[in-house]
């Protein structure tokens, strides 16, 4: 009975019969009901109104039992906001609640699961993915079925990048989540450079590959701040002379860049380099795909890292990660 009245409440106030509201208003229980059906109604619109914007948002803060460990500038001139349980259920959410990270084995999101969905079951769930986006008269190339290390897809609102771990039979290893206008937004493939980016840049990518070696069952890297300044004249000094490499300009290696910085005696020496990526969420995800870079990410003797960023003319990042182990 209270549902039938809640229910011809709710059609009257659609039709906008003043007389009948004003004679359930005066009287207790019908006033009490009328304004029960009024909030479900209120509440409803506000979820059509959000319902792509908050689809992705809703599945990833079940996941998410951490509380905010930082925050980092990212390319689309907001905040990451990072939680996680000792890099556990490892989440980064915009601070305006339009957009994300997540990592960890077991998580689902846009009905797939990190560590058992593959390539190829994403491709046969959302069929061709996007190879590029277009801002203007430029296209930018996104994908690479050849490497299957990420697709590309317009979901619900969103650009859904999925990440792959081609060492672990292309299984998903991370997803991002971007809504379109925000994407669109941006001008260019690059978010504009500056200290702060650079910055936020560095200290994600820590973060980034301590979620990936707790999950391969190993310790936390230590931040070493003071790598910092060699890291980045490194970075900067492929950008003046034009080239990529682990040998410097002048002769140097990664190890007699580290010793001239005040690391003489450190027990192990190792060297990851990155660029092209638009963030240090791309980068990451590559270099774990490398082999070579993957080895120093998850080599359980390096204990401590430093990170140098530095961008070109045309806001392009380079890497610099430095690892050592002390004696």
């Amino acid at each position: 009975m209270r549902k039938l009245f809640a229910w011809v409440l709710f059609f009257v106030l659609i039709l906008g019969s003043y007389q009948a509201i004003q004679y359930a208003l005066d009287r207790p229980e019908l006033s009490r009901m009328f304004s029960e059906v009024k909030e479900t109604v209120d509440q409803s619109i506000d979820t059509f109104s959000d319902k792509k914007e908050e689809k992705a948002k809703d599945i990833v803060l079940k996941d998410t039992t951490g509380k905010q460990k930082g925050t980092f500038t990212n390319e689309y001139g907001e905040q990451w906001q990072m939680t996680h349980n000792g890099y556990e259920q490892f989440t980064l959410e915009s601070s305006n609640g339009k957009g994300g990270y997540i990592a960890g084995k077991g998580r689902t999101l846009f009905n797939t699961t990190i560590g058992e969905t593959t390539y190829g079951e994403v491709q046969k769930q959302y069929g061709a993915p996007l190879e590029e986006i277009r801002k203007g008269n430029k296209i930018f190339k996104m994908n690479d079925d050849n490497k299957k290390e990420m697709l590309l897809y317009e979901i619900d609102g969103y650009y859904v990048t999925f990440f792959f771990d081609v060492h672990n039979a292309n299984r998903l290893r991370a997803i991002q989540y971007i809504p379109y206008n925000v994407e669109q937004k941006k001008e260019g493939f690059y978010g504009p450079s500056s200290n702060a980016l650079r910055t936020g840049f560095e200290q994600l990518m820590i973060e980034l590959m301590n979620q990936a070696r707790v999950e391969h069952g190993l310790k936390p890297l230590i931040y070493d701040k003071g790598l910092t300044a060699q890291a980045r004249a490194h970075s900067q000094d492929m950008i003046d002379q034009n080239y990529f490499s682990h040998t410097g300009s002048n002769g140097s290696t990664p190890e007699s860049r580290m010793k001239n910085a005040g690391y003489l005696n450190e027990h192990f020496y190792a060297e990851n380099l990155a660029y092209g990526q638009y963030s240090s969420i791309f980068a990451h995800e590559g270099l774990m795909n490398s082999l070579g870079h993957r080895k120093n990410i998850l080599n359980k003797d390096l204990t401590h890292a430093g990170v140098g960023v530095a961008f070109d003319a045309e806001n392009v990042p380079y890497y610099t990660i430095n690892f050592y182990t002390p004696f």
